[in-house]
């Protein structure tokens, strides 16, 4: 196993968009994990050129793309959809406090325990039930019926996160939907709607992700201590592979 590449270009080859690009993942031969946001104003994970293994490893290796995984994960976990209150939310709130004779503390406690009961709402809502299970993210794909769509798990190992892919048998009642005839044995793409989601409100926090993803800078990159120490071990004749997918 190789060390994490990455690729990043515009979205539309004919202009560069500040905002919008393709991320492509890539650590072994042609396996290729691609994250880009298509022209429905949708997110789209694709894995393609997997041979028998439709599973890719986000690992420390790469700490900054680790980092945004490793903070969507907690954040669905937790169905903390908003995250910290932000500076600028907080100016925000003084604004209008003092524009209407307010006193901001309060408005800003108030903020912070409606967020909370927000949280505690999502958290028993049938998306987050369907969404998690012992630990482990499932979002079948808002392409299809739920009985017939592709999906992505993404597992959390001990110096990585494990996206494993796949697709269901089909049932008998769907073998002639012309729509199948579309899938491609050597890619699996998991669509993220950000309207009419199963899952809505979380793909808020995986369309984060990839604005994330979107802002990093990856021709020059600080090495992150986790990085120096996985080299390290590589060094001492561990291998990548081993570090990885440690449980």
């Amino acid at each position: 196993m190789k060390r994490l590449e990455v690729k990043k270009y515009p979205l539309y080859k004919e202009r560069i968009d500040e905002n919008y690009y393709v991320i492509n993942l890539k650590r072994d031969d042609d396996k290729t994990l691609s994250i880009f946001f298509g022209g429905n104003l949708d997110l789209y994970f694709s894995l393609k050129n997997f041979n028998q293994d439709p599973s890719f490893m986000i690992g420390k290796d790469n700490y900054e793309i680790y980092a945004l995984f490793d903070e969507l994960y907690h954040r669905v976990i937790t169905a903390d959809i908003f995250g910290p209150i932000t500076e600028e939310e907080i100016n925000h709130i003084i604004f209008t406090s003092e524009m209407n004779d307010e006193d901001y503390h309060d408005n800003l406690k108030k903020e912070i325990e409606n967020r909370k009961i927000i949280q505690e709402k999502l958290k028993q809502k049938e998306a987050e039930q369907l969404l998690i299970q012992n630990g482990v993210i499932t979002w079948k794909s808002d392409e299809y019926a739920e009985e017939i769509t592709p999906f992505v798990q993404i597992k959390r190992l001990e110096n990585a996160y494990k996206l494993e892919f796949g697709k269901p048998i089909i049932p008998q009642e769907y073998q002639n939907e012309a729509d199948l005839m579309l899938y491609d044995p050597r890619v699996i793409t998991v669509r993220f709607r950000n309207s009419g989601s199963r899952y809505d409100p979380f793909n808020v926090l995986f369309m984060k992700l990839y604005q994330g993803l979107c802002t990093l800078d990856y021709d020059y990159q600080q090495v992150h201590m986790e990085e120096y120490l996985i080299a390290e071990q590589i060094h001492k004749g561990e291998s990548l592979r081993r570090i990885l997918t440690k449980k």
